[in-house]
C-alpha cells in the first residue's frame, strides 16, 4: 500500500489541524479564566450558608415609593380622562381607528 501526499493534501491537514487547535486553545483558555475567577469553596459555602437577610427598612423604602408611583399615576391618568374627547357618534371608521385605547371600538366603554 503506497500513501501519496501532495502540497494540497498537506495544506488541508494544516487548516484542519489549525481550526482544531484553536478551538481547543479557546476552551482552555476559557476554563482557566474560569478557574480563575470563581469564588473559592469557603466563600460559596458561606454564601450558601447565609440566606439573604430583608432589610425591613429597605422594603417599607421600597412599598413608599410604590405608593407614590402608584398616586401619580392615579392623577396622570385623571389628568388624560379630562383632556380626551370621546369620538363624535356620526364620526367616520378613521376617527375610531385613532381613537384613545380606553375608548375604542374594542374596549366595551362605548
Amino acid at each position: 500500500m503506497t500513501l501519496s501526499l501532495d502540497g494540497q493534501d498537506i495544506g488541508q491537514i494544516v487548516q484542519v489541524a489549525a481550526t482544531v487547535g484553536s478551538i481547543v486553545a479557546t476552551l482552555v483558555i476559557g476554563f482557566i479564566v474560569y478557574l480563575m475567577v470563581r469564588p473559592s469553596k469557603a466563600e460559596r459555602a458561606r454564601r450558601k450558608a447565609l440566606p439573604p437577610a430583608a432589610d425591613p427598612s429597605e422594603s417599607e423604602d421600597m412599598r413608599r415609593a410604590m405608593d407614590r408611583i402608584e398616586g401619580r399615576l392615579e392623577v396622570l391618568e385623571r389628568a388624560l380622562a379630562d383632556q380626551i374627547e370621546p369620538p363624535r357618534p356620526g364620526a367616520d371608521d378613521e376617527d375610531r381607528l385613532f381613537a384613545p385605547a380606553d375608548r375604542g371600538r374594542d374596549s366595551g366603554r362605548e
